[in-house]
């Protein structure tokens, strides 16, 4: 998290500097990013870079924090605008993320993103920082899905599967720039995958 510092600036200053950062995060990963791209972009002193944030990496997480907190409130409006089908709102946002990709500036910082991914970007993806809040991120979702469309029989249940399909979403992502599918390869994939999830696997008698 950045300093105290960093959220006493101006909103107008926070967003400079975070945009800097994108910028930077979108040239190169983070093992390859360059703090001096970064103050020289939105013209901060390397001393005030440091009253921000601790180092490179800090910045880093915050911003993915970020991405990962506007993901989950569009999950959540996707949900209410579909009646919490969990499926339906699911597919749709893949369909709005891979339109996201389209441009170069966001292609280029998920890229990196994904091929370079460890526990920590996991984590902050999947809840937003700590491994510890992942079941809290979980239960605010589900208070926007509609449990009568699934085949879960507990609250535990319903988690579990709001989880496996963003583990789908997350994993079908990770493939789309590591094998370089195309925008329409990786939706075909993913619906394809989605829907046997929706069906179930095993053949009933």
């Amino acid at each position: 998290m950045p300093k105290q510092t960093f959220f006493n600036l101006p909103e107008d200053k926070q967003k400079k500097l975070m945009e800097a950062a994108r910028v930077e995060f979108s040239r190169a990963p983070l093992h390859e990013a360059s703090i001096s791209n970064i103050i020289k972009k939105c013209g901060v002193s390397r001393g005030s870079f440091y009253q921000y944030f601790e180092d490179k990496d800090d910045a880093f997480y915050y911003l993915l924090k970020q991405y990962t907190n506007e993901r989950q409130e569009r999950l959540m409006l996707l949900l209410d605008e579909h009646n919490g089908n969990l499926f339906e709102a699911m597919t749709i946002m893949f369909q709005q993320t891979l339109d996201r990709f389209e441009k170069e500036e966001n292609r280029s910082y998920f890229k990196h993103v994904f091929l370079n991914m460890n526990h920590k970007i996991q984590n902050t993806m999947a809840s937003g920082e700590k491994e510890k809040d992942f079941p809290d991120h979980l239960s605010v979702i589900q208070e926007h899905v509609d449990a009568d469309l699934l085949q879960a029989d507990s609250e535990k249940e319903i988690r579990h599967t709001i989880h496996l399909v963003r583990l789908l979403m997350f994993h079908t992502l990770v493939r789309h720039f590591s094998k370089g599918w195309t925008k329409e390869e990786a939706f075909e994939t993913f619906t394809l995958e989605l829907n046997l999830m929706r069906k179930g696997l095993e053949m009933k008698e």
